[in-house]
C-alpha cells in the first residue's frame, strides 16, 4: 500500500463497523503535500523579498539600492504588504466566479515569479514598480485558493484535516524561516538582485512540483463553482478597465507617487472593510442574532489591526531598527540585517506546538476552568506589551548601537506574542461569523492584516522622525490599552457566543 492515499477519512478505512476488522490508518491525501508545496515555496519568495525590500529602496546606488528616503521605502513596503493581502479576496472571487482555483494556482505562481525576475534583472524604479505589482497580482491568486483547496481535501467531520492543516502551516513557517535567510545572504554577498533571483527560483521549483502533482488536488478545484453570467463578466471587465485607468491617471498626473502611494492602499482597505460590514448588517440572510454578533465583531476587528500593525513592523520599523542601531557583530560573524526577522519565526514555530498541546491539556481536566477566548486575545497584547516596552529599555540601559543577543530576546517574545493570538482571532471571526457570510467574516479577518501591513509602514515612518524611546514607549501604552479593552470585553462577547 502507497504510504499516502486520497481516500477521505471519513471513509470505511477510518471508521470500521463493529462487525469489520480496523483496517490500517488512513494516511494524509497527496494532494496535500503537493499545496503544501507550492505554498512552503511561495512564502520562501515572499518573505525572502520582504526582509531586503525596504533596504533596496533606501540604500544608496553604491550599495546597490536605488537611493530613495527611508520614509518613501517605509512607505512603498506598506503599501506593498497592504496590497498582497487586500488582492487576495479578489483571487478567490476569481475562483469563485470566473477561473478554476487549480488554474488560479497555478497562474498566480507564474505572475509572481515574473515579478521577481522583473526585480532581478529590471533596474531602477520601473523594475521596482513592476515587480511589486506582478508578486501582488500573484499573490492574491495563489493564496486564497491554495487554503480553500486544502480544506476540500477532506470531508466535512474528517478527523484528519486539524492535523492537514498543521502540516500545511509547518510549510509555511519553513519557507518564511528559510526565505530570509537565502535572500539575505545572497543580499548581503552579492547584491540584492542575487537575493531577487533567489525567490524567483524557489517559486519556480514551488510551480514544478505543483504542476506534477496537479491531478492530486480536489476534483472541485478544477471547476468553477458559481459562474458569473455573460453580463457578469462584462461588468467585471469593465470595472477592471476603469480602475487601472483610474490608477494611470492618478500616477501619470503625480497625484499618486511612492510617498503616498500607502495612502490609498490604507483607504482602499478602509472602504472594502466598511462595505463587508454594510452588506453583511443589512443582508436579509443575517438573522437579529447573527446581526448582534456582526456587531460585536466591530471591536474586535479594530484591536485585530492593530494587532498585525504591531506584529508587521518586522519588515518595516525593525528592518530599520536592525539596520541602524543594532550591534549584528557576534564573536567573529557579522549577522545580516534581515535575519533579524528570522529569530521571530524560530520562536513561532517552536512556541506555537507547546502553546496548543498546553491548551488542549488544559481543556481535557475535568472542572479546569480555562482562559475564555477573548482572555486569550487579551493576553497576546499583554505579550506584545513586553515586547516593546523591551526595546523602550534598551537604550536606556546601552549606550551606542544595541548588542544582537537582547534584541533577540525581544523578537522571541514577538513570536512567542504571534502564535498566542493569530489562531484564535481565526477562531473568533468563525464563531461570530454568520451562516451564510462565513467565507466573507473570514476574508474581513484577513483585511485586518492588510490593514496591519499598510499601518505598520506609518508606523515606520513615525520611528524614523521620533525619539526611539518615545516611539517604542507609545507603541507599549498602545498594547497595554488594547489588552485592557479585550480584557473588559469579555463578558459582552461571551454573551453573544464566544467561549
Amino acid at each position: 500500500m502507497s504510504e499516502f492515499q486520497t481516500v477521505d477519512a471519513a471513509g470505511a478505512a477510518e471508521h470500521p463497523s463493529p462487525e469489520q476488522p480496523a483496517k490500517p490508518r488512513v494516511k494524509q491525501p497527496i494532494g496535500l503535500f503537493t499545496l503544501s508545496s507550492i505554498e512552503m515555496w511561495e512564502r520562501f519568495s515572499f518573505y525572502g523579498l520582504q526582509v531586503i525590500l525596504a533596504y533596496y529602496i533606501y540604500y544608496s546606488a553604491g550599495d546597490g539600492g536605488l537611493g530613495l528616503t527611508e520614509i518613501e521605502a517605509l512607505a512603498i513596503a506598506g503599501a506593498y504588504g497592504g496590497a498582497v493581502y487586500l488582492c487576495q479576496p479578489v483571487g478567490a472571487w476569481f475562483a469563485d466566479r470566473l477561473i478554476p482555483a487549480r488554474t488560479m494556482v497555478m497562474a498566480g505562481g507564474v505572475i509572481i515569479m515574473s515579478g521577481h525576475i522583473s526585480l532581478a534583472l529590471i533596474p531602477g524604479i520601473p523594475g521596482l514598480l513592476i515587480g511589486l505589482a506582478l508578486i501582488t497580482i500573484g499573490t492574491g491568486a495563489l493564496t486564497p485558493n491554495t487554503h480553500a483547496m486544502v480544506g476540500r481535501l477532506y470531508q466535512e467531520q474528517s478527523p484528519r484535516r486539524d492535523s492537514g492543516y498543521a502540516i500545511f502551516y509547518t510549510g509555511i513557517l519553513i519557507g518564511a524561516l528559510f526565505g530570509p535567510l537565502a535572500t539575505g545572504y545572497l543580499q548581503a554577498e552579492f547584491g540584492f538582485h542575487y537575493g531577487f533571483g533567489a525567490a524567483a527560483i524557489g517559486m519556480a521549483i514551488g510551480l514544478v512540483t505543483y504542476f506534477l502533482g496537479r491531478n492530486t488536488v480536489p476534483a472541485e478545484s478544477k471547476v468553477i463553482p458559481n459562474p458569473v453570467s455573460s453580463t457578469g463578466k462584462w461588468r467585471a471587465a469593465g470595472f477592471g478597465i476603469a480602475l487601472l485607468a483610474a490608477i494611470a491617471v492618478l500616477v501619470s498626473t503625480g497625484i499618486m507617487s511612492t510617498g503616498n502611494l500607502n495612502n490609498y492602499v490604507l483607504g482602499t482597505i478602509l472602504v472594502v472593510s466598511v462595505a463587508y460590514f454594510i452588506v453583511m448588517l443589512r443582508s436579509k440572510k443575517v438573522t437579529a442574532d447573527e446581526r448582534l454578533k456582526v456587531k460585536g465583531f466591530i471591536p474586535l476587528f479594530i484591536t485585530g489591526a492593530i494587532f498585525w500593525t504591531m506584529i508587521l513592523q518586522l519588515f518595516t520599523t525593525f528592518a530599520v531598527y536592525a539596520d541602524t542601531r543594532v550591534d549584528l557583530n557576534i564573536g567573529g560573524y557579522s549577522m545580516p540585517a534581515a535575519y533579524i526577522s528570522t529569530f521571530e519565526v524560530i520562536a513561532g514555530i517552536i512556541a506555537g506546538p507547546l502553546i496548543a498541546a498546553y491548551g488542549q491539556k488544559l481543556a481535557a481536566r475535568p472542572n479546569r476552568k480555562v482562559p475564555s477566548t477573548v482572555s486569550k486575545l487579551a493576553l497576546g497584547f499583554v505579550l506584545m506589551t513586553l515586547t516593546f516596552g523591551l526595546f523602550a529599555l534598551f537604550p536606556l540601559l546601552f549606550t551606542g548601537r544595541i548588542p544582537l543577543i537582547p534584541v533577540i530576546i525581544g523578537m522571541i517574545v514577538m513570536g512567542i506574542t504571534e502564535v498566542m493570538y493569530a489562531p484564535i482571532g481565526l477562531s473568533v471571526a468563525s464563531q461570530l461569523s454568520p451562516v451564510a457570510f462565513n467565507s466573507q467574516m473570514m476574508a474581513l479577518w484577513g483585511l485586518t492584516t492588510a490593514a496591519g501591513a499598510s499601518l505598520s509602514g506609518f508606523m515606520g515612518q513615525l520611528y524614523s522622525s521620533t525619539s526611539e524611546v518615545g516611539f517604542f514607549t507609545l507603541m507599549t501604552v498602545i498594547s497595554v490599552l488594547t489588552a485592557a479593552f479585550l480584557y473588559g470585553m469579555r463578558s459582552p462577547l461571551r454573551r453573544l457566543g464566544v467561549a
